[in-house]
């Protein structure tokens, strides 16, 4: 054991030592006129500058109080430009889709026809028309974003599933405990009268039907009698010892613990969504498998409650009546359009973001969330049916993307 661990963090730094992408990875060099880099001169709007010859255009995401929206300035020989201009930026983003956005000015400022939704990382594309030339700027602008060789993530465990449709349970949630049914427990009495001359067994000894469990002398015959256990089970009570007069008192208790029944406490608030046959998530220590209810019971005594009976399958003996534990039972089944698995969830920035896949590169989705169970999370919003997403070791891709440094500078 002492080897594994280090073992595993070697793999794992090992998984971290990708480069990220960086701004100008990805540029187009379709077009000559075009400025490849990403702009690193700010206008006087805090923008970032694009210049070409005696014109100029300032962009920036402005998302103070607003959605992020685009705002620009656009400058010819350092007068304003406010008509006359056409002006169009295009983000081409991961997995192919693309933003288009027109301009029109609002009296101090042009303004794009649209929410720059998240996350803001986009092969950018910007053309401006104005008095009959045409001037383009592109550039990468990536945040959120790595790249992970397939071998290296196969090494790591990383694992996707493609985004879809789920059902999310609701469930209420009770306690109780664990019992056995009197139909499991045998108790075996001597025959006839006699002296207890030989026992095979001892408490919690496992015997199968059939075994010997003790011998007795008939006080009428003298002649000695086998007692056998008439079920599978664990010997639960013994009564008696060599020598011992073995009357109509049981001698033993044997036990069939293969079959438990958990029985759960419904309150009168909870009474009117719990029915026979819905689905129970029992849970406790040693305990984790779905059943049903079997049978709703009056409490004994009249305490104000019901008792929900569960059956619960214990073959390898190791559950004990007594024990206590949770049961959730699902009450209701919502079919959701889509749905992503809880294992996959991240918190990055102040957003919840699972991070999805194309080819070797792996990228934030902020997500609206809905409805959630101990499995599945509703998304409302931020993720596209189909898209492939992380489920498996996404923590791995968060460490990667925050050691990059990824910036959130428009």
């Amino acid at each position: 054991m002492q080897l594994i661990k280090p073992l595993y963090w070697i793999l794992v730094a090992t998984c971290l030592a990708v480069t990220p992408l960086h701004a100008a990875e990805n540029a187009r060099d379709d077009d000559t006129e075009a400025q490849h880099s990403a702009p690193d001169i700010k206008g006087p709007h805090g923008g970032l500058l694009l210049t070409r010859e005696d014109t100029s255009v300032e962009l920036q995401i402005f998302e103070q109080g607003v959605p992020p929206e685009y705002r620009a300035w656009v400058t010819k020989d350092g007068k304003p430009v406010t008509d006359a201009a056409e002006l169009n930026v295009e983000l081409s983003r991961l997995g192919g889709q693309v933003d288009t956005f027109q301009f029109a000015f609002q009296g101090d400022y042009w303004l794009g026809d649209g929410v720059v939704t998240e996350p803001h990382s986009f092969d950018v594309e910007v053309t401006l028309t104005q008095a009959g030339e045409q001037y383009h700027w592109q550039w990468a602008s990536h945040e959120g974003r790595t790249r992970i060789p397939a071998d290296i993530a196969a090494k790591a465990g990383i694992q996707t599933t493609q985004a879809g449709p789920g059902s999310i349970e609701r469930t209420l949630t009770t306690y109780g405990r664990l019992t056995t049914a009197p139909e499991q427990i045998a108790r075996v009495r001597a025959r006839f009268p006699g002296v207890i001359t030989k026992v095979n067994v001892r408490l919690g000894d496992r015997v199968a039907k059939g075994d010997l469990l003790a011998q007795v002398e008939s006080n009428e015959s003298l002649k000695t009698y086998d007692l056998r256990s008439p079920i599978d089970g664990v010997v639960t009570q013994r009564q008696i010892s060599v020598g011992e007069t073995a009357g109509e008192q049981p001698l033993f208790a044997i036990t069939d613990l293969a079959t438990l029944w958990a029985e759960l406490r419904v309150f009168p608030g909870q009474r009117s969504e719990v029915e026979v046959g819905q689905k129970v998530l029992l849970k406790a220590e040693g305990v984790d498998q779905q059943a049903v209810i079997s049978h709703l019971l009056p409490s004994p005594d009249n305490a104000p409650y019901t008792l929900a009976r569960v059956k619960v399958e214990n073959p390898n003996g190791v559950l004990s009546p007594g024990l206590l534990l949770e049961g959730d039972i699902v009450v209701e089944t919502i079919d959701v359009p889509l749905a992503v698995e809880n294992r996959a969830l991240q918190s990055f920035r102040d957003w919840s973001v699972v991070f999805i896949q194309v080819d070797n590169t792996y990228e934030i989705r902020p997500l609206e969330l809905g409805r959630s169970d101990g499995t599945l999370t509703e998304v409302l919003g931020g993720l596209q049916a189909g898209d492939r997403y992380v489920v498996d070791n996404s923590y791995l891709i968060k460490a990667d993307i925050e050691k990059s440094g990824a910036s959130h500078d428009h």
